[in-house]
């Protein structure tokens, strides 16, 4: 959700599987309650916890089917562009499957800025724990603290995972409703979009 528009397509997926399961269509004020959750927590609460397996296999058959959908976020490319022209290495901490995460990686022609990808399922425990940012620290071999980390985020989970490794936070709002979020959390910095955070890594780096 932060470099791609995950949520619009993910509230796509959603319904498609919800409407297999004849349940109501989400609107998006209310897809956006479960949007960024864990993994495993999502399933339970969107489909109980009789329905899981199968809502899961529903779900990875439309997305295998149809994530060449997915766009990037506006400014996106550029910012990664930023980040690698001061060569700085660059990993994706994600709730989402790892494998369906490195086909949208590869649809963008992203690959060249992603050293690590660390998918659900992969760590001990999914965001919001620190868990999956620890792992993909561990697998980059990098000898830094995790203080010396910043890690991009646009949900809660996000800024819960950095705030429990230590991190810093950057915070891309991408609506107003998001800011109380990135307050509450002490952010170390907030942006509207990524375009906003590349202009001020240019200027300010």
């Amino acid at each position: 959700g932060t470099l791609v528009d995950s949520f619009s397509f993910l509230h796509k997926t959603h319904n498609h599987v919800r409407n297999i399961f004849d349940m109501p269509q989400f609107t998006a004020e209310e897809f956006a309650g479960y949007f960024g959750k864990p993994r495993e927590k999502l399933y339970r609460d969107i489909y109980g916890a009789e329905n899981i397996e199968d809502a899961k296999k529903h779900f990875e058959a439309y997305v295998t089917a149809n994530h060449h959908e997915i766009m990037p976020m506006p400014g996106a490319e550029k910012l990664l562009e930023v980040f690698a022209s001061f060569t700085l290495p660059m990993a994706v901490v994600t709730n989402k499957k790892g494998a369906l995460v490195s086909k949208e990686i590869k649809n963008h022609g992203w690959e060249q800025y992603f050293d690590v990808v660390v998918g659900a399922g992969e760590a001990a425990e999914d965001k919001p724990s620190p868990a999956p940012l620890m792992l993909a620290l561990e697998k980059s071999g990098l000898d830094i603290k995790t203080e010396d980390i910043l890690f991009v985020g646009d949900t809660e989970n996000d800024v819960l995972c950095a705030h429990g490794a230590g991190a810093k936070i950057a915070f891309i709002e991408d609506d107003v409703g998001k800011h109380e979020i990135a307050r509450e959390y002490k952010a170390s910095m907030i942006f509207r979009n990524c375009h906003e955070f590349a202009d001020f890594l240019l200027h300010n780096a």
